[in-house]
């Protein structure tokens, strides 16, 4: 199996077995030799790192040549975690489940988070990495290597109350980030009376308590970690947050804002159902890394070509608002990526896609499928006491047969 031909097999969307999907290659590159023992074999010569480097190229590439949406001059970046079902085995478990503290399940997991760019609907970065992490400090390492082209752009990083920590406040002023985070009770008395107050807004200067600063001083050194001045906003009764951003005083700016995170959060849904980034083609570690970064890649590569083919239907509004009765309508995303897939090869390889018709006819294909996007939650979320030996395990994580 040459380089390109099993670069691109990594790359190209997968959600069956193997052998399916070698076979489905195969017919889309006109080879007929094409099988799992080679393609297992040689992709052992790639590290995962080249994989995840292709994202932060096309990354690069699209900040850099597209027009870019913000908000308020800042890049929109919202960031959630989440944890993925990885195949059961022993090396694995070896590997993700160092300094697990909850439960004493077998299943192997790892942790990981996604930072997303929510006005222009790309996966900026992720990661994959032990369970025995938390995700303040996943997401701080995100942060230590933005590409150059998001740093350009004023980024702002918009965080559920999880996030709410003195740890991370000082990570995002060491490296000049902007941010909008929930805050929590008993984060700050200052904090406190502020949510008890019923007051709309105020700026007000959060002093740690010893044991943080002691803490802040072992993680990032000798500076002063006595004064953090912020600004603290009530969204609604029950959400208020706390920005760096005090030259903004219009409150609607900052809910819609901070109502725009869930949008990460459908694309963690998206990844996990509809890429299937928890089903892996092997049990290797760089194996399920070179699947994982591969899905990056093909998310980022739907959301141009999604893009794309609502600007040929003239569509200006491409989500619904809080505050209007219009009902806009979406591309579905999963007959896109059907399409996708379908086409993947002309798109992928050099030479194959030189024709402006090919890819006026995809974008029209896809364009023809539209879904509404319904205002506010239609289903209500359940929660459920289970048990954590059960709580993470993906039941269709095993090989398919067919």
């Amino acid at each position: 199996m040459p380089l390109n031909d099993m670069i691109n097999f990594i790359l190209y969307p997968r959600s069956e077995s193997m052998n399916v999907e070698l076979l489905k290659f195969s017919h889309l590159i006109g080879k007929s030799n094409v099988n799992k023992s080679d393609f297992s074999r040689q992709r052992r010569q790639i590290p995962w790192e080249y994989i995840k480097s292709l994202n932060t190229e096309l990354i690069e590439l699209l900040y850099r040549d597209t027009h870019i949406h913000t908000w308020h001059g800042h890049l929109a970046i919202a960031g959630d975690g989440t944890t993925y079902s990885l195949p059961d085995t022993p090396r694995l478990r070896d590997i993700y489940l160092q300094g697990r503290k909850t439960g004493h399940s077998a299943q192997a997991m790892a942790r990981g988070v996604v930072l997303k760019d929510i006005l222009n609907d790309r996966i900026i970065a992720g990661n994959l990495e032990c369970y025995g992490d938390d995700e303040i400090r996943l997401l701080g390492r995100e942060l230590d290597v933005l590409p150059k082209k998001v740093l350009d752009l004023h980024p702002v990083v918009v965080l559920d109350r999880k996030y709410c920590s003195y740890i991370l406040l000082v990570k995002l002023m060491k490296l000049g980030i902007d941010y909008v985070i929930r805050i929590k009770k008993k984060f700050n008395v200052l904090v406190d009376k502020f949510l008890e107050s019923g007051k709309d807004m105020e700026d007000v200067i959060l002093t740690p308590a010893q044991p943080s600063i002691k803490k802040l001083h072992y993680l990032y050194g000798n500076d002063d970690y006595t004064r953090f001045k912020v600004r603290l906003i009530r969204l609604n009764k029950d959400v208020a947050v706390m920005t760096s951003i005090i030259n903004l005083d219009i409150i609607k700016d900052f809910e819609d804002l901070y109502y725009g995170r869930w949008d990460v959060e459908t694309t963690i849904g998206f990844d996990k159902n509809s890429l299937q980034v928890e089903i892996f083609s092997g049990i290797s570690r760089t194996a399920m890394l070179q699947d994982y970064f591969a899905k990056t890649f093909v998310y980022n590569v739907l959301s141009v070509l999604v893009g794309q083919a609502a600007q040929l239907r003239h569509d200006t509004g491409q989500s619904a608002t809080r505050t209007t009765n219009i009902t806009f309508h979406r591309i579905n995303r999963n007959v896109a990526l059907g399409i996708l897939a379908l086409n993947f090869t002309k798109i992928i390889i050099p030479g194959k896609s030189n024709d402006n018709n090919f890819f006026t006819s995809m974008l029209n294909e896809m364009a023809r499928f539209m879904v509404p996007v319904l205002k506010n939650r239609h289903n209500p979320r359940l929660f459920r006491n289970i048990k954590t030996s059960g709580k993470y395990i993906t039941l269709p994580n095993y090989r398919r047969a067919i």
